[in-house]
């Protein structure tokens, strides 16, 4: 190479270099130096139930899960029934890992612990699954989170680390997130329980999620998983500790087709599988469809008090103690009727329809409907409410490119747009929490989300849809 041409390439290289280095220290910056971004969502709960579990003396009954356990207990009434121990509620969010709950639960075992795992009935969270993003969200302002990650889960959360910098920095120009609703910090009490005020009654659409089918395969648990539950045993039992499985609360309507019937074989092959035992009869974590709120895993709070009740009575026969749990039964909720409400009607002579219980739910798009490009799926139809969606109504469609629904519908279904080639905007009116959905929403189609607005971060940050917070657009049309 002639001299020339190679400095040029040293130039080219180096200029090359110090642009990359000032990108990383830039990045640094942005995510150690500028204030915390994250403390006000539900993520930012993390910390604090860290600091408690650190803080907590004596012996303890620690609760470790996804996003169940907090809308699952009444650590109060634990410590009531149970005063000899401190409550620990150690759930957060089955779409983070429930495998980096148990590595954050390690660093903090005390002899006399009973540690109680309690994940959710799905495939994801009985897995190794790891969420980078999320975890970023938890650790922000609290990084010492890192060090306590297996060598896997560092390598995937330091590669998502540019991203998350990126995102605290624009936050920290446009806005820290404030979120409302129950998905925010402000949710959890002092034990990391959930205590939301408007938590009473079951507000799914359907109630229950069809999108969460609950299912007791024995392929629904993956080995790795069993081998990090084992492994966790082991140190826990080291270091004094009592380790027990236990199911968490089940929305009965949500369960598949023959599998209340598979309970007890599944049951038989966790026990084999475990080296600790499962604690209580499965079964009793099924409950009526009425104890839940948004998910199937979710209880809203009269739900939490009676599944917090078997638990206690589990732990005292665990421990041969025979006082009574004097903890009535709740009144069993009753489902809300839906709100009345005023919104768009103007496509609604392109659709076709069926009556269901509650009113009317769009089963199709008729002759002139399968012709237009951007539809709105009304509010009202011969003057009474359109309450929902069939799964396979725009399924298909070539032609549509836009549709709008509008807060009168709650439940999206997964693949519920698949086929739709041209779609390329879902616009959502209402807030994040009167839409339910999946995982699967947008397969078999390629389009973005479009939200009011002012709801752009809510979405993003939301327990139900930051899933889908890359696809998620602010719609200025609004």
């Amino acid at each position: 190479m002639q001299p020339r041409k190679l400095k040029s390439s040293l130039i080219i290289f180096l200029t090359a270099a110090a642009m990359l280095l000032f990108l990383v220290i830039f990045l640094l910056i942005s995510a150690f130096a500028l204030p915390c971004q994250y403390d006000a969502t539900f993520l930012g709960e993390m910390k604090y139930k860290l600091e408690r579990l650190k803080n907590a003396e004596g012996k303890r009954i620690v609760v470790v899960g996804g996003s169940s356990v907090p809308f699952s207990l009444k650590s109060e009434l634990i410590e009531q029934y149970l005063p000899e121990y401190t409550a620990v509620d150690f759930g957060m969010y089955a779409d983070m890992g429930v495998s980096v709950m148990l590595d954050w639960a390690k660093t903090e075992i005390h002899e006399g612990d009973i540690i109680i795992i309690s994940p959710e009935q799905s495939e994801q969270t009985l897995s190794c699954y790891f969420s980078a993003d999320n975890f970023w969200q938890c650790a922000d302002g609290y990084f010492s989170l890192f060090s306590s990650l297996s060598s896997e889960r560092k390598e995937r959360a330091a590669a998502a680390f540019p991203s998350f910098a990126g995102r605290k920095l624009y936050y920290s120009v446009t806005g820290t997130p404030d979120p409302d609703g129950i998905y925010a910090r402000s949710s959890f009490n002092e034990y990391g329980d959930i205590d939301y005020a408007d938590r009473n009654f079951n507000i799914m659409q359907e109630h229950y999620n069809p999108n969460q089918p609950i299912g007791f395969d024995r392929d629904v648990i993956s080995e790795d998983f069993i081998a990090e539950l084992n492994e966790f045993y082991a140190y826990a039992a080291g270091r004094g500790a009592e380790v027990y499985y236990r199911f968490c609360p089940m929305n009965e309507q949500a369960l598949e087709e023959g599998a209340a019937s598979a309970i007890d074989g599944y049951y038989d092959y966790l026990t084999e599988l475990l080296d600790f035992p499962v604690l209580g009869n499965p079964h009793n974590s099924v409950l009526a469809a009425e104890w839940f709120y948004d998910t199937n895993f979710h209880l809203n709070d009269s739900g939490a008090t009676l599944f917090t009740r078997g638990l206690i009575d589990d732990i005292k026969l665990l421990k041969k103690d025979s006082t009574p749990t004097d903890i009535p039964t709740p009144p069993t909720p009753s489902f809300p009727e839906r709100p009345s409400g005023e919104g768009d009607d103007s496509d609604a002579d392109k659709f076709t329809y069926e009556r269901s219980d509650d009113g009317w739910i769009i089963s199709g798009v008729n002759a002139e409907g399968l012709r237009a490009q951007n539809l709105i799926v009304p509010y009202t139809y011969q003057g009474e409410k359109v309450t929902g969606i069939a799964a396979d109504a725009f399924r298909g469609n070539t032609e549509i490119r836009q549709i709008t629904i509008q807060d009168n519908i709650g439940l999206l279904y997964d693949g519920m747009f698949d086929g739709c080639s041209s779609l390329a905007r879902l616009v959502l009116t209402g807030k994040p929490s009167t839409y339910t959905a999946g995982d699967g929403l947008r397969t078999g189609a390629n389009f973005l989300i479009y939200v009011p607005k002012e709801l752009e971060t809510n979405y993003k940050l939301d327990y139900g849809w930051q899933k889908y917070a890359q696809y998620i657009r602010a719609n200025v049309d609004d």
